[in-house]
């Protein structure tokens, strides 16, 4: 539900562009068609994810579960959080939520890490 939610909030957006910078127009569409590409499209089943100064975090997506790696090193396996989700993740002290190309990754006690693939 929320890819088709999200394409129905950029649809619009993209239309409203002048006629006088029709390149430009042209250019828009397609950066919103990629980006509800991106929101609606599965997790790869192994993604590196970039979380600037933090590391990398390492993540094998088995759709039900995930097994990831952390920026310090962690090797964790976490169950979908509810079982039917398949973009959150978590047990605790652990939580991960993954939304197109990016990873929110919690663990109790740090800071959460914001990171990109």
């Amino acid at each position: 539900m929320r890819p088709a939610l999200l394409l129905c909030l950029l649809l619009p957006v993209a239309a409203c562009v002048s006629e006088s910078n029709a390149g430009g127009g042209a250019q828009a569409a397609s950066a919103t068609a990629q980006a509800a590409r991106e929101a609606g499209a599965p997790q790869p089943a192994h993604a590196v994810y970039d979380c600037g100064p933090r590391g990398e975090l390492t993540i094998d997506n088995f759709r039900s579960s995930v097994r990831l790696v952390d920026p310090e090193g962690d090797d964790v396996e976490l169950p979908a959080a509810p079982v039917t989700q398949r973009s959150r993740y978590g047990q605790t002290p652990y939580a991960l939520v993954l939304d197109g190309n990016e990873a929110l990754y919690m663990k109790s006690g740090r800071e959460p890490v914001n990171c990109r693939r």
